[in-house]
């Protein structure tokens, strides 16, 4: 049976960006699918991971995630003890949460499931908040449900049920039978995600679970499933279609042999979306799932999206159900008074017609109160109430361009009949007068960060660009409240170094603007708006001079008098061409040593270079995978070495995610070391450590190296295993900032870290046995005793940096080391190996006679 992955998006507010370009064909074997703005964020990461294929290979990405598990699980110790993530922030801007849960007798107790971020808990009624689900590396949570016979027994399905082109698979349920101190898996791996559990109200053996299945591809693992065990053992009790699962379920508390289960055609990959199709219904089983009849009396039976359904508490015949049509806008309110036998279709108006914007395969829920039959919700962009039987409805609480209550609703839950709390895009809010006037009631740091930057006038305070938020603003002393200084979906924010008083920032499709006084302004003149470009187009500032500014479309921009000036073309296209918004440029780099060179990678596997400023470009990707182009990095030490990440995933495959060049790209090594087989998105390399020291931000944490990668160690095991997307470097507070795609913006203070690079004391017995000469030397130094464990070797200079690095094959191989490029001085080799370290001083004098 397929395995399952994850992996997160959070979503667009509706900007109306329009629609990705025609090559790509989006069909479906029943209905043709529309592929619309909200699409775009989770297109762009998905197809950095899938290039060239059409889905990201599960199986690949799994070992991978294995990989890391097991490190995480090993505890490193060559690490210093001390090392550990903060969490910056912000706690006041939320992301996504799918799902809530509130303690049936203490409301004081609430659990959030976050679409990418895992599982929080609150036991003070939102005043603060903790992750108790860090542990897991699969943290899309979908549903969140108690054992109806003791609160204190939590069942959790993981995925994002809200299924967009880069969906967050999760792997399978879990339960805790100690609010959520420790968890227990009980399987179902292979369903990809889960939307729905029920438990059945006497026998807490009884489960049923809807499942969507993987989204990438069809399979079969999609459906309703059924344990009589406690989830020890799972059945499928309903199959509806390779590419349909079951999105919604009801299971009669008082009568779990009655079940009804909405299905839903969704499937995103590189090629296509399926978003709705014929077999999109509503299924009742009277005989706990062993035979099923579709409902239909009155309710559509033409093409359909996503269903939603709920019923009432006191009356299990009162049931209602609203359908997304083709236009993904509501397209259908149905109530049934006879347990679905007949249902009777709800007139559907302003402002009720267009709750879903154009995007409803997002939504698709429905609640009705349990205090009055009449009290029903819709949640949509914005929040429907009626308080008729669904006769007519309002729009309550403030509007979500506001931000006083955030876009996107995802959950609704009563505590009484007055008070309320709803999910959203931007986090947890409470009602307590019946849904008209809501409150923010979490600080948790689940933001999805993009890029990041460091405020060079301001020590310690940090920019992000973000999904959904904007670009944000603050650090871990303003952590409840940062700012939001500019809005739509954030990217790449620039502080100029030499005028505090300049900002930029980017929204999506490379919107640019900047800032030198009191009003943001247009920042985009000269770049021909017919681009096409990423949905976070690259942005860099020269280190020579702050008003030199890169960009790339598909093409090369430069600006050489920001903020005022106009952009201009310096290159030609440099990706493979055609019309696909897929092929463009993902990253750039300029050698903060010489001006004149310039690197370029591409979403096709592309890699170019300038060495004249862009006055002419070459290919230098000929010996690269053919991957999409996360990071393109110019060594801060020398000028002629560059280092290129790449992500992808493909089953057996073995990608090397990292290569350096010394000869301006000439030739590649690949420096991926014993690193796990996971997407690299962003690398630094330190200044001053002659390209040994490298930080690398993964799908699965921030990996290090002191070796220049023959060895990698993955940073802060106190870290959960989230994407992180962007990584820089704090010089002045010796710290690595990374934006993290599921817990908002972390730092880690690297000033311990950067003690193992320094010389360690030597192993008596190792050094007994190893010598080198000649002493003084010139052109080369020979190893003798050389152990045949060895590990590897480094040269440090009297400053502590590392200049050169050596694997044990090297070392083995030839004995000898090369000095000539070293100046006159001492030096130290530090030679390690299973049987310990040592360290070995000689002197290098330039023209020996």
């Amino acid at each position: 049976m397929k395995k399952s992955t994850y992996i997160l998006l959070c979503v667009l507010l509706p900007l109306g960006l329009g629609l990705l370009s025609s090559d790509i064909n989006f069909t479906h074997k029943k209905a043709r699918a529309k592929l619309l703005s909200k699409n775009y964020p989770s297109d762009f990461f998905f197809h950095q991971r899938a290039w060239p294929s059409k889905s990201i290979n599960i199986n690949s990405y799994k070992k991978a995630i294995d990989e890391i598990v097991i490190k995480v699980k090993e505890k490193n110790t060559t690490l210093p003890a001390q090392l550990s993530w903060d969490n910056e922030g912000p706690g006041n801007i939320g992301g996504r949460i799918n799902e809530v849960l509130v303690h049936p007798t203490n409301s004081n107790i609430i659990y959030s499931g976050s679409a990418a971020g895992g599982i929080f808990k609150t036991t003070d009624g939102g005043t603060s908040w903790y992750p108790i689900f860090d542990e897991h590396a699969y943290l899309a949570i979908g549903e969140l449900v108690f054992d109806p016979q003791n609160p204190d027994i939590i069942f959790v399905g993981t995925g994002d049920p809200n299924i967009t082109g880069y969906p967050a698979i999760g792997d399978g349920i879990y339960k805790s039978a100690d609010a959520g101190q420790t968890w227990q898996h009980l399987g179902l791996s292979e369903v990809g995600v889960i939307s729905r559990i029920a438990i059945d109200t006497a026998n807490s053996n009884l489960i049923y679970v809807a499942a969507m299945g993987l989204p990438f591809e069809e399979d079969t693992n999609r459906g309703l499933y059924k344990s009589t065990d406690g989830g020890q053992n799972w059945q499928q009790v309903l199959f509806v279609d390779e590419d349909a699962g079951i999105i919604d379920m009801i299971v009669v508390p008082n009568n779990t042999q009655t079940i009804y289960a909405s299905s839903w055609n969704r499937i995103r990959n590189n090629s296509e979306s399926i978003i709705y199709g014929t077999d999109t219904k509503i299924f009742k089983s009277t005989n706990g799932g062993n035979t099923w009849n579709i409902l239909s009396n009155g309710l559509p039976t033409s093409v359909m999206s996503r269903i939603g359904i709920c019923m009432s508490a006191s009356d299990t015949s009162l049931l209602y159900a609203v359908y997304v049509n083709t236009n993904l806008n509501i397209g259908g309110l149905y109530k049934t008074t006879d347990a679905g036998a007949s249902w009777t279709s709800l007139p559907i108006s302003n402002p009720l017609s267009y709750a879903y914007s154009s995007f409803g395969w997002y939504f698709g829920q429905i609640r009705i109160s349990p205090y009055n039959n009449n009290e029903l919700f819709i949640l949509g962009v914005d929040l429907y109430k009626s308080m008729n039987g669904g006769a007519s409805w309002n729009a309550v609480g403030p509007n979500w361009a506001t931000n006083d209550f955030y876009a996107d609703k995802h959950d609704l839950v009563y505590i009484d009949s007055l008070t309320i709390v709803c999910s959203t895009d931007g986090g947890l809010y409470k009602s307590t007068d019946g849904g008209y006037n809501w409150t923010d009631i979490d600080n948790i740091p689940n933001t999805q960060f993009y890029r990041v930057a460091v405020d060079p006038h301001n020590p310690g305070c940090y920019a992000g660009g973000s999904q959904d938020n904007g670009t944000l603003y603050g650090n871990i002393n303003t952590f409840y409240s940062w700012d939001r200084i500019f809005g739509g979906d954030g990217f790449q924010p620039l502080f100029d170094y030499n005028n505090p008083n300049i900002k930029y920032v980017e929204t999506q499709n490379g919107a640019l603007y900047y800032k030198s006084g009191i009003y943001w302004q247009y920042f985009g003149t000269g770049i021909n708006s017919g681009d096409r470009r990423s949905w976070d187009m690259p942005i860099i500032m020269s280190s020579h001079d702050p008003s030199h500014l890169y960009t790339g479309t598909y093409r090369i921009y430069k600006n050489s008098n920001a903020p005022t000036g106009s952009w201009s073309v310096i290159s030609p296209d440099l990706t493979d061409g055609g019309s696909s918004k897929f092929h463009v440029i993902s990253c750039l780099a300029e050698s903060s040593l010489d001006s004149n060179i310039l690197y370029t990678g591409t979403s096709d596997g592309n890699v170019c270079r300038s060495l004249n400023g862009g006055t002419s470009w070459d290919d230098i990707y000929s010996s690269l995978p053919n991957r999409y182009v996360t990071s393109v990095k110019a060594s801060p030490n020398f000028a002629n070495s560059v280092f290129v990440s790449h992500s992808g995933y493909r089953d057996n495959d073995f990608i090397p995610h990292i290569h350096k060049s010394n000869d301006y790209g000439n030739t590649w090594t690949d420096i991926s070391g014993d690193m796990p087989e996971i997407a690299v998105n962003d690398l630094i390399i330190l200044d001053g450590y002659a390209d040994f020291v490298i930080f690398a931000a993964t799908d699965g944490g921030i990996y290090f190296t002191d070796n220049g990668g023959i060895k990698w160690a993955r940073l802060c095991n106190d870290m959960p295993i989230v994407p992180i997307y962007d990584i820089e470097y704090d010089q002045y507070n010796q710290k690595i900032i990374a934006g993290s795609f599921a817990r908002s913006m972390i730092s880690v203070s690297i000033d311990s870290l950067l003690t193992i690079v320094s010389i360690n004391e030597p192993s008596e017995i190792f050094k007994a046995k190893t010598s080198i000469y000649p002493n003084p030397a010139s052109s080369y130094i020979t190893i003798s005793g050389l152990p045949k464990d060895v590990e590897y070797a480094r040269i440090i200079s009297l400053k502590g940096e590392v200049v050169r690095s050596f694997r044990a094959d090297e070392l083995i191989a030839n004995r000898k080391i090369s000095v000539t490029e070293l100046n006159s001085g001492i030096y130290s080799l530090v030679i390690e190996s299973v049987s310990g370290k040592t360290s070995l001083n000689f002197l290098v004098i330039r023209d020996i006679i």
